[in-house]
């Protein structure tokens, strides 16, 4: 019997364990590391983000031989930050990014207040990376003072879950420190290594200079430039974008 509110009409990724397709394609059998429950997954799929078919909570597929799937690599650690979940206390932390006009004026979201602020952090509790155009939001810790300075926001950018792309924000008084290049190195890492991404991208408005640099300081290549594709806040600008595939990533010494 299919599973409440699930699509079944592709048939891919979800299936109860010792199941075979009509090419016969190998499938890993492995056990969700949140419930127990044994399923299995088409063997392209290892080392991927999928959804357990009872409890719907996301694990990343294991290799052949590997009894239990493995949880959502986070939190990311890096030199001096911890890419994690938001919890209740950050709110204040949060808030003080959040209300700060000037951190909006290249984007098209305006300024939160503390209320919007809270109800932002209770929704994303239940975020699952693998929900349609869901974003998974890491935290960005400054681990010296146990202070979150920021936030990036991770989501797949086609339905295959074979490109990713991410936005992130750095509160201006930690800003011209490296923090933001820190950070998007941690999410490179959790993307290419903790679920194995294909391709990463993101855009920056082309007036945000310091947001350019701090993309290409993380490694990411510029891909190009779209001219007036976007009106916003009474004014065109243009785009800019940026990529960077598996093969050219070179990894960092971050640990989970």
């Amino acid at each position: 019997m299919p599973f409440p509110n699930q699509d079944y009409s592709k048939r891919d990724y979800l299936l109860p364990a010792g199941c075979k397709t009509e090419t016969d394609e190998l499938f890993i059998d492995c056990k969700c590391p949140h419930c127990g429950f044994l399923a299995s997954f088409p063997e392209g799929r290892i080392g991927t983000l999928q959804e357990c078919p009872r409890c719907f909570d996301v694990l990343v597929v294991p290799s052949q031989g590997t009894d239990v799937g493995a949880k959502l690599p986070i939190p990311v650690k890096t030199s001096r930050l911890l890419l994690r979940r938001l919890v209740r206390s950050d709110s204040s932390d949060l808030l003080e990014l959040m209300a700060d006009e000037e951190s909006f004026r290249y984007i098209a979201w305006t300024p939160l207040e503390e209320g919007e602020v809270e109800d932002w952090i209770e929704k994303d509790k239940a975020v699952r990376l693998t929900q349609n155009r869901a974003s998974l939001c890491f935290g960005i810790e400054l681990v010296e003072y146990s202070k979150l300075i920021g936030f990036l926001s991770l989501n797949y950018f086609d339905e295959e879950r074979q490109d990713m792309a991410f936005m992130t924000m750095i509160n201006a008084n930690y800003r011209r420190q490296g923090f933001g290049s820190e950070a998007v190195r941690g999410a490179l890492h959790f993307a290419f290594t903790g679920v194995h991404i294909h391709r990463v991208i993101a855009s920056c408005d082309s007036r945000n200079i310091a947001g350019c640099r701090m993309l290409e300081k993380a490694g990411m290549r510029r891909e190009g430039e779209c001219v007036k594709d976007l009106f916003q806040k009474g004014e065109w600008m243009n785009t800019v974008w940026y990529a960077i595939l598996e093969e050219e990533y070179e990894q960092p010494p971050i640990k989970y």
